[in-house]
């Protein structure tokens, strides 16, 4: 790879005369051979800079040119090092009015004059060098010539040898298929350089779909040539040469072919990189010159800014390949199968394809580069230095091909673009860069360009989208709530290989971990280091120059001052990845310290050196122990950024911290015990960002919020406790009329004493005043009881938060007429009566969203979903979904918030959109946990669907439900997080077997919970599949805890039931009988504690051979089941039940009697009946039950006396008998149950009194009688019962009367336990 080091030059020598310009324009009263000096300078960079686009070019392959630019570079550092010096020399010294003051010394003032005479002297010297060089002038109106060794064509030499991208193609055609139509397709596909766009152009191009198409293959690369496009598609559409140079006569020649005989026209233009909007016009206008025809157009492009200003079809985003798919691509490049060595040099592969970062590009250069090399090389080339350190140009990187298309879009930035991407490499690879420290971090570094029109924030934004549009910069997940980053944050990753391209670019600039020093020493300008308590002049020969400090992971909380008091012109010190237990008082020795975040400090004091740091504007403390801020906390006057957030030890603010006047934004959010008082706020009227929720003191009255007049975002929410003082918050309120964001979540309380209908009334009337407001958040206030008409003037409110004001009960009508209103989140608002707010097509009502079509049919509402950013959604009839780009514009992906999502369509509904369509665009979020479908009626599903491990690594449930027509199954076994899983109404599926499972990967590695229910055409589930290299069998759920298989009438399963812990199984017969008898069975599970339930099995108990293969079944519950006649082979299998439960109840196939096996269950603890009309059974049977403990008698109708074997139970120790309306008496056996514990009866109002034989229990200690109407007393004989502890009597009023009465009283009075009630 070229040496990349010089690439920065323009960019620096930019910043830098940036810098001294300020600085003229800043220092008036200077001597005047100072500012004559900083001129010179000046005008010297103002001679080389219009010559170094070209100096940079060639100094990738010259050397002499590459040292020329290292030395003006160098020389540009250390111009602004000394600018920097000299300023604050001034400051601190009044140098500035030497001139004017006599008796001060000049001996400062001279040496500083020494140095910049040397300064401008060494500048002009590098900079008449340039003339040697013989440079071409940067002229923008001549466009630079350079031979473009990337110019493609569409020859697709084998598609069968492409790995990756045949889904990308299935889903390029579709789009193309539901988009075409008479006139203009325009469908880009963007994605970083490398990835396959070329090729995935090729593979539709070269599609039999388009062989009556007429084809045109253009290059356009970055010289954007309108006349070269325009002639090369006349050429290739009449096979002849054309050179036409007229723009009329070229358009009137490409409307004849684009429009003759009603052409079918297809068109590549590869590798577009023109921006400009006006160019990309004439473009697509000259592609729609011909509307009798059909065309369609298909652009690759690196920038999605490109891609959404030419296309007519939404942009498709190419991902990177699988690992496993960069692997196949090495294999094919390198002959593998042709090696003898393959085994051996299978595993390093392997591990080589996972360096490819999913770029094909990487992946075919390293094949190639493999193929000749021994086995011993291959390892050479995995344990490479080049996968961490910069490749020289002498060594064959196997990353050259990827990283030269990678130069091809750095190359195209503006200068100060180039400086923000260059920086990012001082995050290490696969690091989630913070955005809002990204951007600050760029600002401390004056990276950013001067604008006369946009403020630094917003070029820092554009700059931000122009990096993600390049896929330089791609959107990472973001982090729950932690003290480290809140829940909001946008987080950014580098791809490895774009990290690598910065990391070229940076060089020697940048000292990462693990290195001990650079190869040039002194121009290291940047450090990432892990040690904060090493001197930093071990790590860096040239410790003074370093401008920003890292420190990642340190082993060590105490940050010693030698880890960075040397770096005297330091501007960035980011301490967040770290556990610091102090910052030393030294700190206040970095002067040019502009940026210093240091969340979670563990110490209660915090440096009073601080206040000496004159140029900080950024100051993270989020999360750390400190118990105050200094008193001169003033004194660091240009602070603009303050998160004190978490600080939950500070008590107070400083009366100095009014001084903060440039403050911006201030974040004081979970600080319980801080007391706020407003006043001190007051005069900090800059702030654009105050957030002050979980505070709960504020010392005054809110009505001093009125002077912030800039705010944009108040947060007062309350999660726990409200405020203890907001009152007076309405009459400031009215006069934040910049306010976007308003978040009073709980805190209504704090600023009503009371809940007077007209105050709230009048505190919404405020509120709707604000004329920017776009996001109110007043969820969690129980005090809201209606939301008043007034709410409608919000013009531009497109968020409302309602969610979980359980005492809600109406939303106005006038709320439909909010145009702008976007999102109205309902969530948890149990009494809201507003039925006309369900069906408006102008918002999205959260979390259920139902779509509705629009009056004229054409379209439908769920395009509001575009702003939504719940954390639950639901999305109801989305069979009215008119067009799948609907779908595809709310950009589901991106809502991150969201945990849990239901799909859900009306089943037997007309459809305007088939649903595997409208279901391809509703890619999830990876965050997802919980996903639902319902009512899908495609017979397929969507390839996202089909690679569901790759887009939902964190699903934890998934529930597919009424699919009637889906005839497959996606491969969820490899959704590693996977807990709940339930398939029901899928009557097309009619086999499960080891697709399901998804890959040679463990399958369902977390599954606990696995329901199939209404599968009417399933007839077969194999429960194993092969895994490994062996190809050994193993079960589909090795974990699994419960198994539900309902409705299932053909299943059967095999070769053997799978290890659940409790199953259920209704009315699915085959599944307890289609199994082989003992002796055939193969593998046995032998599980003890096993629960199963059958619910309505019409196949005899003699005939449950699944019993034969679930040994140690301790709980076995049958219900509605028709025949219970068993076999000695069955008993044996019950033999180890601990708990039983039958439930019979009347109807056609009574059944009066119990089974007689019940005697054979030697070990049976617990039994309930449930149901049975009569309890008939042989007593010898029963008192055979030695070990049962507890009895259930539920539901026997029509019992009127208890059974003759109830005293033969003589271990019983618990016995309920409920719901037995025709009980009479209880039989004298029950004086045989001397070791009863508990006794229950409920629900018998024809047992009478007196209960004699109660006086004979005892060892009776808790008696319930509930809901018995005709028991009035108990026997004198209660007083026997001196065990008895607990006493519940309800629904007796007889029995409680007499229980009441002062005969009675004193007898209880022993029973510590009593409940007596109505």
């Amino acid at each position: 790879m070229p040496k990349l080091e010089a690439m920065l030059a323009s960019s620096v020598l930019s910043v830098v005369s940036q810098q001294i310009g300020a600085t003229i324009r800043g220092q008036i009263r200077l001597q005047w051979d100072f500012s004559k000096d900083l001129n010179k300078m000046k005008m010297a960079l103002e001679s080389v800079e219009a010559v170094l686009r070209d100096a940079e070019r060639r100094s990738i392959q010259d050397a002499a040119v590459r040292l020329w630019l290292k030395r003006l570079k160098d020389a540009m550092y250390a111009i602004s090092d000394m600018l920097d010096e000299f300023e604050a020399g001034n400051k601190s010294s009044g140098w500035k009015f030497a001139v004017m003051i006599p008796g001060i010394p000049i001996g400062p003032r001279f040496s500083m004059a020494n140095k910049m005479k040397k300064m401008r002297e060494e500048l002009e010297n590098i900079t008449n060098q340039h003339q040697s060089f013989r440079f071409t002038t940067d002229i923008s109106s001549i466009v630079q010539s350079f031979s473009d060794e990337r110019e493609t064509d569409s020859y697709l030499n084998d598609q069968t040898l492409i790995v990756g991208r045949m889904d990308e193609k299935t889903r390029i055609l579709d789009l193309l298929y539901e988009s075409s139509m008479e006139g203009v397709t325009i469908l880009p596909i963007y994605g970083i350089g490398g990835i396959g766009k070329t090729t995935l152009a090729k593979l539709v191009f070269n599609d039999t779909l388009f062989n009556d198409y007429s084809q045109v293959w253009i290059y356009v690369s970055q010289i954007f040539n309108l006349h070269k496009i325009g002639n090369s598609i006349i050429s290739q559409l009449s096979k002849g040469e054309s050179h036409i140079s007229e723009k009329q006569m070229m358009r009137t020649r490409l409307a004849e072919l684009l429009a003759a005989a009603n052409k079918k026209i297809m068109i590549v233009l590869d590798d577009l990189w023109e921006e400009n909007e006006i160019q990309l016009e004439e473009l697509k206008g000259m592609l729609t010159v011909g509307q009798a025809g059909k065309v369609i157009v298909i652009v690759t492009t690196r920038d999605e800014a490109i891609a959404k200003k030419i296309c007519t079809v939404y942009p498709y985003k190419l991902a990177p390949l699988e690992d496993e798919m960069c692997w196949d691509i090495i294999k094919q490049k390198c002959a593998f199968e042709a090696r003898d060595d393959r085994d051996h040099v299978e595993p390093i592969g392997r591990n080589i394809a996972m360096k490819c970062g999913g770029i094909a590009l990487a992946a075919q250069a390293l094949g190639y580069m493999l193929k000749p090399l021994t086995f011993g090389e291959w390892e050479s080339v995995k344990n490479s230095d080049v996968w961490n350190a910069p490749a020289f140009e002498d060594e064959p990187s196997p990353q050259r091909n990827v990283l030269a298309c990678l130069l091809l879009s750095y190359k195209s930035m503006p200068p100060h673009l180039k400086l923000c991407f260059a920086y990012c490499a001082i995050f290490p690879k696969g690091h989630k860069i913070v955005k809002n420290d990204l951007i600050h971090q760029w600002i401390a570094h004056d990276f950013v360009a001067p604008s006369s029109i946009f403020s630094t924030r917003q070029l820092c934004e554009s700059y931000v989208k122009q990096l993600l549009g390049l896929s330089f910069l791609q959107h990472a997940k973001s982090f729950s709530t932690n003290v480290v980053h809140g829940r909001d944050v946008s987080l950014f990753t580098m791809h490895d290989l774009v990290h690598d391209l910065a990391r070229f670019v940076m060089a020697d600039e940048l000292l990462e971990p693990g290195k001990a020093g650079n190869i040039q020493g002194s121009s290291c300008r940047y450090a990432v280091l892990t040690d904060c308590s090493k001197p930093l002049n071990l790590s860096v020969v040239s410790p003074s120059k370093i401008r920003a400090l890292h420190f990642q992971g340190c082993s060590s909380i105490v940050l010693h001052s030698v880890a960075f008091s040397l770096a005297k012109y330091m501007r960035v010190l980011d301490l967040s990845a770290c556990l610091i237990l102090k910052l030393p008082d030294s700190i206040g020795e970095l002067r040019q310290l502009r940026y210093l975040n240091a969340p979670r400090v563990q110490n209660q004091m915090f440096p009073m050196s601080v206040t000496n740091l004159s140029k900080l504007s950024y100051l993270n403390l989020r999360g750390s122990s400190i118990t105050e801020l200094p008193e001169l906390i003033g004194e660091v006057k240009c602070l603009m950024y303050l998160d004190l957030s978490f600080c939950q030890k500070i008590n107070e603010l400083p009366y100095l911290f009014v001084v903060l006047t440039q403050l911006y934004h201030l974040d004081l959010s979970n600080c319980p015990g801080l007391k706020i008082i407003p006043e001190l706020l007051a005069r900090l009227t800059e702030l654009v960002h105050l957030d002050l929720s979980e505070c709960s003191y504020l010392q005054g009255t809110g009505e001093v919020f009125g002077g912030l007049t800039k705010l944009q975002y108040l947060n007062l929410s309350q999660r726990f406790s409200g405020v203890e003082n907001l009152v007076g918050l309405q009459e400031g309120i009215s006069n934040l009329a910049e306010l976007r964001y308003l978040g009073l979540s709980g805190s209504m309380a704090s600023i009503f004493r009371n809940r007077l209908t007209d105050d709230m009334e009048n505190f919404i009337d405020s509120i709707s005043d604000l004329p920017n407001l776009e996001h109110l958040n007043l969820s969690r206030n129980s005090i809201i009881t209606f939301i008043p008409e007034c709410i409608a003037k919000l013009r531009k409110l497109h968020t409302l938060d309602l969610s979980d004001c359980d005492n809600l009960g109406s939303i106005p009508g006038s709320i439909a007429s909010m145009n702008s209103l976007k999102i109205l989140n309902v969530k948890g608002c149990d009494q809201l009566n507003g039925p006309k707010i369900f069906r408006s097509n102008s918002f999205a009502l959260l979390p259920h969203f139902v779509v509705h079509a629009a009056d004229d049919g054409s379209s439908s509402n769920i395009g509001l979903l575009r702003q939504a950013y719940p954390d639950e959604l639901k999305i109801t009839r989305l069979e009215l979904v008119k067009s799948a780009e609907e779908a595809q514009s709310i950009n589901l992906t991106k809502k991150l918030r969201i945990e849990k999502l239901k799909f859900d369509w009306t089943t037997d509904a007309q459809r305007s959109v088939e649903d595997i369509l409208v279901l391809r665009q509703l890619v999830p979020p990876s965050t997802l946990k919980v996903l639902e479908i319902q009512g899908y009626n495609s017979k397929r599903f969507p390839s996202w669907f089909m690679a569901i491990a790759n887009y939902l690594p964190n699903i934890v449930k998934i529930e597919m439900v009424d699919m009637p027509k889906c005839n497959i199954l996606p491969p969820l076994g490899q959704l590693k997080s996977l807990e709940k899983l339930a398939i029901r109404g899928m009557d097309g599926i009619t086999k499960i077997d080891e697709g399901f499972s998804g890959g040679n990967a463990r399958a369902f590695p977390r599954l606990k919970v696995f329901e199939l229910s209404c599968m009417e055409s399933l007839e077969e589930w194999d429960t194993m599949y092969s895994y490994g290299q062996g190809g050994v069998k193993e079960f589909m759920f090795p974990n699994l805890k419960e198994l539900t298989i309902s409705e299932c009438p053909r299943l059967k399963l095999k070769p053997h039931p799978p290890r659940a812990k409790n199953w259920i199984i209704q009315n699915s017969d085959n599944v307890m009988s289609s199994w082989g008898e003992r002796g055939h069975m193969g593998a046995l599970f032998f599980a003890p504690g096993t629960n199963l339930q059958v619910v309505s099995c019409n196949v005899p108990l003699n005939q449950w051979r699944l019993l034969h293969h679930l040994l140690g079944l301790t709980h076995l519950k049958i219900e509605h089941c028709s025949d219970l006649s068993s076999s000695p082979q069955i008993v044996k299998d019950l033999f180890t039940l601990q708990s039983l439960h039958l439930i019979h109840y009347l109807g056609g196939n009574c059944q009066p009697k119990l089974p007689e096996w019940l005697g054979a269950l030697m070990n049976l603890q617990m039994l309930v009946i449930d149901g049975y009309p009569e309890l008939e059974a042989p007593v010898g049977i029963v008192e055979k039950l030695n070990c049962l403990q507890s009895l259930r008698l539920l539901h026997c109708e029509t019992m009127t006396t208890l059974p003759e074997w109830l005293g033969g139970l003589t271990s019983l120790k618990h016995l309920e008998i409920t719901d037995c309306p025709a009980l009479i008496s209880l039989q004298e056996s029950m004086q045989k149950l001397t070791t009863l514990h508990s006794l229950t009866l409920k629900n018998c109002d024809s047992l009478l009194s007196p209960l004699e034989w109660l006086g004979s229990l005892f060892a009776l200690e808790e008696l319930n009688i509930l809901d018995c109407t005709g028991i009035k007393s108990f026997p004198e004989s209660i007083e026997n019962l001196i065990k008895l502890k607990e006493l519940q009597i309800s629904g007796c009023p007889k029995l409680k009367q007499w229980c009441e009465s002062e005969r009675i009283t004193w007898k209880l009075a022993r029973i510590k336990g009593k409940c007596i009630s109505e």
